[in-house]
């Protein structure tokens, strides 16, 4: 697709490199669809949103999170900002009128001072060059009484006990080429200290599980569906780069069908959960006046 042809819900059009581990395509976004439905629980679980006001969402992806959203509070103006042309276009087809899909850097966010009730991120800082600028630009956008709520991964979590060589070594691939793509894997556990250092108050951070569970096979195996999808996801990355290999790939598909064989096998996986305000705006002097911006 060539920069001029989008949907028309798209603004803002930019030239864009995308490098994102677990690709593009028709594949990866039935993969972000499913992900947000079945992680729908462990996302939204105890947030109070009002009946109205303005949300954006920074770095919407295909707009998953945002038809969620919409369903469970639809008196909501919604707001999509995403950095993929590739994700852009999905994201405005799929949401049509529901929400605006804008295209442009998290890093600099086209939009007025206090434009919105909330913003939001889910699973986006850890792809971000510099995720404390993301989230001052939040905080910006942001007006003063306004909320922010970063829902963000810590890959340090994931383990599984006993451990399984090849999905511990393929994690740790994983890892390490979303570092060296410029991301950070384990940005959960900076959040507080991020959202300090960009400028935020009344910060509180909520530590979100996804474990196994014994006495609920069902769910054991949706979660290990969901892992697996989850690393295969990164696979053509691991062995176009040559950090993995086509033995190591066989080896990790072994590993989870021992999983999926084997009930005794524990594991879990950690995210975390910051909410926060923008601090007050110092006040400014205009022409000898002093004011509140």
């Amino acid at each position: 697709m060539s920069s001029e042809d989008t949907h028309p819900a798209l603004v803002s059009k930019i030239t864009l490199a995308e490098d994102y581990i677990h690709g593009f395509g028709a594949a990866e976004e039935q993969r972000l669809r499913a992900q947000a439905a079945f992680l729908a629980d462990v996302v939204f679980h105890d947030w109070v949103l009002p009946s109205s006001g303005r949300l954006l969402e920074i770095g919407c992806g295909v707009g998953a999170e945002l038809e969620l959203i919409s369903q469970r509070w639809p008196g909501l103006e919604l707001t999509g900002i995403e950095l993929s042309e590739t994700h852009a276009a999905a994201a405005g087809h799929a949401l049509g009128g529901q929400a605006t899909v804008v295209r442009g850097d998290a890093h600099q966010l086209p939009f007025a001072d206090d434009s919105f009730d909330i913003a939001i991120t889910i699973w986006v800082l850890e792809h971000a060059r510099s995720p404390v600028d993301v989230m001052r630009e939040a905080m910006r956008v942001v007006h003063p009484d306004g909320r922010l709520i970063f829902t963000e991964v810590d890959n340090s979590t994931f383990r599984f006990q006993p451990e399984l060589p090849a999905i511990a070594g393929w994690w740790e691939l994983f890892c390490h080429r979303q570092q060296e793509a410029g991301g950070d894997p384990y940005v959960g556990r900076r959040l507080a200290d991020l959202a300090l250092a960009a400028g935020g108050c009344e910060i509180e951070a909520l530590e979100l599980s996804v474990h196994s569970r014994r006495e609920d096979l069902s769910r054991r195996t949706q979660l290990l569906n969901y892992l697996e999808e989850l690393l295969l996801s990164g696979a053509a990355h691991l062995l176009e780069f040559g950090d993995a290999a086509s033995s190591t790939l066989a080896e990790l598909r072994a590993d989870f069908e021992k999983a999926h064989c084997d009930s005794s096998i524990q594991f879990q996986y950690h995210a975390v959960r910051l909410t926060c305000r923008p601090s007050p705006r110092p006040p400014v002097s205009v022409g000898g006046l002093t004011s509140i911006l």
